[in-house]
């Protein structure tokens, strides 16, 4: 399969699962509320976020071995990795299984959980969990590394579709054990049933790609498996901070400034995070290609990979967020069904955070991919202090703007952090960035920001604040494609997409 159509299949995926997680979260809200009491709808809520927790050094183990698989590359190299981490990996899901079982039978849920938990309650939270971990034992243990260990070989987009039917299956009989009168545990066992049966299919869909590519087995390496593991704890770490980052800015936000505007902060951000999704969900194809140029040292490729990547900067998500910005008052106040006004400045920062993150993306993934350890905890710890220092100076009188700009402030020194360290991966590996596409494409990305701010100062002239911005945008996108090579140019100009390709390469299925 070429390049453009695995570009496009994972695209089309990723979409697809951006746009069924939005339309499960806008349908499930109403019908569970409809059919359980607050309090269990709180419970669910809850399961969500314990969930996320227990499963933090298991994803951080599996997203070690990702970029590991992909920084390697070789049929021989993924498949010890796989066979060695196999042990580690059913040790780590089966410590998440007994600390669950741990949990009623010596009395630790009302210690922990008693607090905020009805007692009628407090079997369905145990049991639950349980539920969830026999579950992830079962499937995602070594399932989850299973799939990242194909994507070097080019199957993101089947291993992204399959990720869509997982979230479709489970959601979906989720909901029906709700509007059957089923309780908080009937909805996660049901759940978790489909759980079971997409996952069958999903390994043994994984099994024939691997017999396929020709992997075959290997007697695990324990000290390799172990070596990996003790490796990926410091992207546990980070995962954990991400969260903490994610989280805690609530914390801050209801002593500092109050609980209803806590309420107008988690809506405004909502928007925001659909825009954040949208930006990973179109980047993500494209970091295994980088990841690949990297691993074989081709100057030129890389080069071009990252330009376009910065030409999506300007052409898309720069003029996405001004447009963004300029519908949000209205659909906000219909969303929130007039509950909450939309703080214009608060929402300008979310969208320049937006911007930001755009931009770090071939960055990120340059240093995430390459499996370089410490910079992005770092990067990640100095967001967490920026954004706890700054929402402590500035919420009691900048209001929820200071909030907004703490995060715009966080995501900058981020976005530093690993500029600094994908150059010198990069200039280890004799490779550079391309300081043309760089240089237009941040000009870009400023004129988009400072045009946000000066929609949201002022709003009854909006239309024509950001008329500069837009125009700032397309120079400075015409100014990255005319950095291309001729040669990508010619192709970027004749070649469109064809969209009707035959069906196994647009659900990921190499030919």
């Amino acid at each position: 399969m070429s390049v453009s159509v695995r570009l496009i299949s994972g695209s089309i995926a990723n979409g697809a699962l951006l746009a069924g997680n939005i339309l499960i979260q806008v349908i499930s809200v109403p019908i569970m509320l409809g059919w359980w009491s607050a309090q269990q709808f709180g419970l669910w809520m809850l399961l969500q976020a314990l969930y996320s927790l227990s499963v933090v050094f298991d994803l951080g183990h599996q997203n070690y071995l990702g970029y590991e698989f992909q920084r390697l590359g070789t049929r021989e190299a993924v498949r010890l990795d796989v066979f060695s981490s196999v042990p580690a990996a059913i040790l780590l899901g089966t410590a998440f299984l007994c600390f669950w079982t741990a949990v009623p039978a010596f009395g630790w849920a009302d210690t922990l959980f008693g607090d905020f938990i009805s007692a009628e309650l407090m079997d369905d939270l145990t049991g639950s969990m349980i539920v969830h971990a026999l579950t992830w034992l079962l499937t995602s243990s070594v399932g989850g590394v299973l799939g990242r260990a194909l994507i070097p070989f080019g199957y993101y987009a089947r291993m992204a579709w399959w990720r869509f039917g997982l979230l479709v299956g489970v959601n979906l009989a989720a909901l029906m054990a709700v509007v059957s009168g089923g309780n908080v545990l009937d909805a996660v066992i049901v759940s978790s049933i489909a759980n079971v049966v997409v996952n069958i299919g999903v390994h043994l869909d994984c099994f024939r790609l691997w017999r396929r590519e020709k992997i075959g087995f290997a007697a695990p390496d324990l000290r390799r498996g172990w070596s990996n593991l003790a490796r990926s704890l410091l992207v546990s770490l980070r995962e954990l901070i991400v969260i903490a980052n994610q989280q805690g800015i609530r914390l801050l936000i209801a002593p500092l400034a109050g609980v209803s505007l806590l309420g107008v902060f988690t809506a405004t951000r909502t928007l925001s995070n659909i825009a954040t999704q949208g930006v990973s969900a179109l980047a993500g194809p494209v970091e295994p290609e980088l990841l690949r140029y990297l691993r074989e040292g081709k100057s030129e490729p890389v080069e071009i990979t990252i330009t376009l990547s910065w030409l999506f900067a300007p052409v898309v998500v720069g003029p996405g967020c001004i447009l963004l910005q300029w519908m949000a008052p209205g659909f906000f106040l219909w969303w929130t069904h007039g509950n909450f006004h939309l703080d214009p400045l608060l929402f300008a920062s979310l969208c320049a955070c937006v911007i930001v993150n755009g931009f770090s993306q071939p960055l990120v993934s340059i240093v995430r991919g390459s499996n370089i350890l410490l910079p992005p905890v770092v990067a990640n710890g100095v967001s967490l202090v920026i954004i706890v220092i700054g929402c402590y100076l500035t919420l009691s009188s900048w209001g929820l703007p200071g909030a907004g700009l703490s995060l715009l402030a966080a995501e900058i020194a981020s976005f530093l952090i690993f500029a600094a360290a994908a150059r010198a991966m990069l200039r280890k590996l004799r490779l550079s960035l391309p300081a043309r596409a760089f240089a237009a494409s941040l000009c870009g990305c400023v004129s988009v920001i400072a045009g946000l701010f000066a929609m949201a100062i002022w709003p009854q002239s909006a239309g024509w604040a950001s008329i500069p911005a837009v125009i700032g945008s397309l120079l400075a996108a015409w100014m990255v494609y005319r950095s291309l090579p001729p040669h990508i140019r010619a192709a970027l100009l004749r070649h469109v997409p064809n969209l009707t390709r035959r069906q196994a390469a647009l659900m990921g299925d190499r030919p």
